[in-house]
């Protein structure tokens, strides 16, 4: 604590007369992200603003319109390790997140509007407390000291715990690729710090400008509401996007339903009118209860914060009409799509007893849908759920868990090693990019493993020692068509499974080779290994094991029975996943111009 008694004793005085008021937030302006050197950038947090204050009773928490919410969240208090601490303001935000890992507004609603919550709604809807600034610390004011070194303050206070956050920010790096993260991840944005700034309180700045990121969405109409009223003019569009079963609701649209949005809908809306829904399912009583119904032929287009987990436009606002056929319309994939499954598999074989040290992981003799490799493909195992599907679980699984970390181990290199935060942060932005990529499109096992690398880099990033990695491709195999996403979640498998329950660590190697007209790829490693009921257990798509039975069903919906997957564990002595497929490569192009 050396450090931090000398930055607070050296920092200039607090006029606090000159501020506009010293216990009220200072205020971000909005803009594009800026260039140049002299900047930090962290990401923009969706959550309740609150000022933290300890006194001698507890912990004190105010918004930045100076409403007291602390009986709102009783668990910051409680759960806090800084709340012994007299005289200590923090700047933050209070946060819930959704089912994926995200900031969810709606969420947060569910505890903002309620004081002295139950237990049961604490445990449903958990909050922390992301803190991005200090203000005080033991009763001296930290405002004049500019924000890099607000920052260090902040980092040698320690105070991360069960319910305190400290989001990363990033120094020496390209202002996109962090806003690219942002935009992956669905993310409500970037606020740019300039390093020498002070602490203006309850003043808007241009030394911290936001960007948020906006996307944008097509939409069918599928009816509206009226204004209130005046029962003959729109106050809110109802509108959805193409779903399996027709019309999926996407929520109401308000905002930007100005005159001349009236005027292009007008003698439009007369001439679509039925009288039931078209959509596929209930809409909610608050959408449905005065609304007036469509024939779903209008196409629109609207600018929101992103999807959420339910699947509903978050703060839409109206773009206008566009020329499109409601069938061209594109579906969003969801943060988290909901994956049902009725696949029961086989007991693998497995060896539970010990053996001589040295014996050989003796293989099952099944792939993971319980069949042997060689019997003949059921097609209901490839019919439900669909690839697409898997494919965005197994991505949102990463969105859930591996966001944070990596963001986290990265933040730990900014003021150590500069150099290695900017290395990681670009390993980071350029492994999300792949993984988002379209879902229809085939890789190469070249580049599936490279990802995979990218990968492994971001864990030792965390782990450090602790994770040894090895991964390597025969030439001969690196142009090989694979499905996109079927390497990472094995490696991660092995990495979370395998190698962070051992003390010690352990090692992960990844191959891939020929084997006469086959490729081979080998995850392995040398961890904790599965039993029985783990290995069955790791073929579904949920937060304890990877989605290894997802992996093969995708394998099986682009090759058929030309593929497999085997598993070969043994508990205390690792696992190793291998993946057979057919050796093709893109067919080269008919003809080539010269010009």
């Amino acid at each position: 604590m050396a450090r931090l008694a000398t930055l607070t004793d050296t920092a200039p005085p607090d006029a606090a007369s000159t501020e506009a008021s010293p216990h009220r937030p200072m205020i971000a302006s909005s803009g594009d992200v800026p260039r140049g050197a002299g900047w930090a950038f962290e990401f923009l947090w969706d959550g309740l603003r609150c000022l933290a204050r300890t006194e001698p009773d507890g912990l004190r928490l105010v918004t930045e319109a100076g409403r007291d919410v602390t009986s709102h969240f009783p668990e910051l208090g409680v759960l806090a390790p800084w709340t012994s601490t007299s005289g200590l303001v923090l700047d933050g935000v209070v946060v819930a997140l959704d089912g994926v890992g995200r900031p969810s507004a709606g969420k947060l609603r569910r505890r903002h509007r309620v004081a002295h919550p139950s237990e049961v709604l604490q445990a449903q809807v958990p909050v922390s407390y992301y803190v991005f600034d200090v203000l005080e610390v033991a009763g001296a004011s930290t405002r004049r000291l500019p924000y890099r070194q607000r920052r260090e303050l902040l980092a040698e206070l320690d105070l991360s715990g069960s319910r305190v956050v400290i989001p990363p920010c990033f120094t020496g790096v390209d202002a996109e690729a962090v806003i690219s993260t942002a935009r992956r991840y669905g993310l409500d944005g970037v606020v740019a710090k300039r390093l020498e700034s002070t602490y203006q309180a309850g003043r808007r700045s241009r030394s911290w400008i936001e960007t948020p990121v906006r996307r944008t969405q097509e939409v069918v109409v599928g009816g509206w509401l009226p204004a209130r009223g005046r029962p003959d003019t729109v106050g809110a569009l109802l509108v959805g996007v193409p779903g399996e079963s027709g019309l999926r609701y996407s929520g109401r649209v308000v905002t930007g339903i100005t005159a001349g949005a009236r005027r292009e809908l007008d003698g439009l809306l007369a001439t679509l009118e039925r009288a039931d829904s078209p959509f596929d399912a209930t809409l909610p009583e608050d959408a449905s209860g005065a609304a007036r119904w469509l024939a779903p032929r209008l196409v629109g287009q609207v600018e929101h914060r992103r999807w959420t987990a339910t699947g509903l436009l978050e703060r839409p606002t109206w773009q206008g009409l566009r020329p499109s056929h409601p069938a061209t319309v594109a579906a969003p994939v969801l943060a988290a799509p909901v994956v049902d499954t009725d696949l029961e598999l086989d007991e693998l074989e497995t060896t539970d007893g010990p053996e001589a040290p040295g014996a050989p992981i003796r293989r099952a003799g099944t792939d993971v849908t319980g069949r042997r490799s060689d019997a003949p493909l059921d097609p209901s195992i490839v019919a439900a759920p669909s690839p697409a599907d898997v494919e965005s679980a197994l991505r949102s699984r990463f969105s859930a868990h591996f966001v944070h970390n990596t963001l986290t181990a990265i933040a730990s290199y900014v003021r150590t090693d500069p150099g290695r935060a900017r290395e990681l942060l670009t390993e980071f932005a350029d492994f999300t990019r792949y993984s988002f990529r379209s879902g229809g499109e085939m890789t190469t096992v070249g580049d599936e493993l490279h990802n995979a690398e990218r990968y492994l880099t971001l864990e030792q990033a965390r782990f450090g020692a602790r994770l040894r990695a090895e991964v390597a491709v025969a030439p001969e195999v690196r142009g090989v068509l694979v499905p996109p996403f079927v390497v990472a979640p094995l490696v991660e498998n092995a990495v979370r499974h395998g190698i962070e329950p051992v003390p010690g660590g352990g090692a992960v190697s990844v191959f891939a080779a020929g084997s006469g007209s086959d490729c081979v790829i080998t995850v392995s490693d040398d961890g904790a290994g599965m039993g029985p009921e783990a290995t069955r257990a790791a073929s579904q798509v949920d937060q304890r094991h990877g989605g290894i039975a997802e992996v093969s069903r995708r394998m099986r919906a682009a090759f058929g029975s030309q593929c497999d997957v085997h598993v070969d564990t043994r508990p205390g002595v690792g696992t190793a996943v291998r993946l057979r497929l057919p050796a093709v490569t893109a067919a080269p192009p008919d003809h080539v111009m010269v010009g």
